[in-house]
């Protein structure tokens, strides 16, 4: 395919902040393992010193240390149970940030799901026409950093609200429909690989503001025979796809089925 290359190079400013925003999951890591090795080793410096006072005792009962009278032994240097404890709770929280960090790291690797939308055309030979931000549905407890990290991850753009990311993305599709003036685009199919409450919002703002054009329900080509038989009946298809929920295979998969059956790909909205 022409323009179209298979990139599987890893973005690392993306995949820290996919780990970023896990942070609450990495802190419940560090404070559950730094706790149970400090744990651990208030308990296990309490059981040496005791071990080392009945070693002493046993040693002065038995066998006197020559030269010095019975009872006059060296002292004993004990270990500091609190301060040993707080030295493994500090190592067992970087010790849990990291293996959850590792964690997050396999996963985003391994799990095959749209994560980093920055080389969309190259990677799956169509163009991104609009990056909308979720919805928050609830406040979340310590919500603020969520926000931060949304700010450094977006910079200026962080402060585009979600509805005027939905209108931005309908420019850019109405500039596709009409990109080509030769090739009319009268009917175009909604089309995506996640489940259709995940985009209704987006689906039914196209419907909405783009009057000129007929456009389809959300249908699943990949999964559904039905919808994959209708997709000859629309002149082009527009592909709307989540991130973090989309498998980047499947996304390959329909863009190649809508080719081969003649069907002029717009791009993509992700979510």
């Amino acid at each position: 395919m022409e323009g179209y290359q298979e990139v599987n190079e890893i973005n690392l400013i993306d995949l820290m902040f996919y780990c970023l925003k896990r942070w609450r999951w990495i802190v419940v890591c560090m404070v559950f393992i730094g706790s149970i090795a400090g744990i651990y080793k208030y308990q296990a410096a309490i059981t040496g010193n005791q071990l080392q006072k009945e070693q002493r005792e046993s040693q002065s009962v038995a066998e006197p240390v020559e030269g010095k009278p019975e009872g006059e032994n060296e002292p004993i240097i004990l270990e500091d149970p609190v301060s040993s404890a707080v030295t493994f709770v500090v190592i067992g929280m970087i010790g849990g940030a990291s293996a959850a960090c590792l964690i997050f790291c396999m996963s985003y690797i391994i799990c095959g799901k749209l994560q980093d939308v920055s080389n969309y055309q190259n990677k799956f030979g169509m163009p991104l026409l609009g990056v909308v931000r979720k919805r928050e549905t609830k406040k979340k407890l310590f919500g603020f950093v969520d926000r931060w990290i949304c700010q450094l991850e977006e910079g200026p753009c962080a402060k585009i609200p979600r509805n005027e990311q939905i209108k931005i993305a309908i420019v850019n599709v109405q500039s596709a429909i009409h990109k080509n003036p030769e090739k009319i685009v009268k009917r175009v199919m909604l089309a995506g690989t996640v489940a259709s409450n995940d985009v209704i919002e987006i689906c039914e703002e196209l419907a909405e503001e783009i009057g000129e054009v007929t456009f389809s329900p959300y249908r699943q080509v990949v999964f559904h025979a039905a919808a994959l038989k209708k997709m000859e009946y629309y002149e082009g298809i527009l592909f709307v796809e989540k991130k973090g929920v989309s498998y980047e295979k499947l996304i390959r998969q329909e863009r190649e089925l809508a080719l081969d059956r003649g069907v002029k790909v717009l791009g993509a909205i992700v979510c």
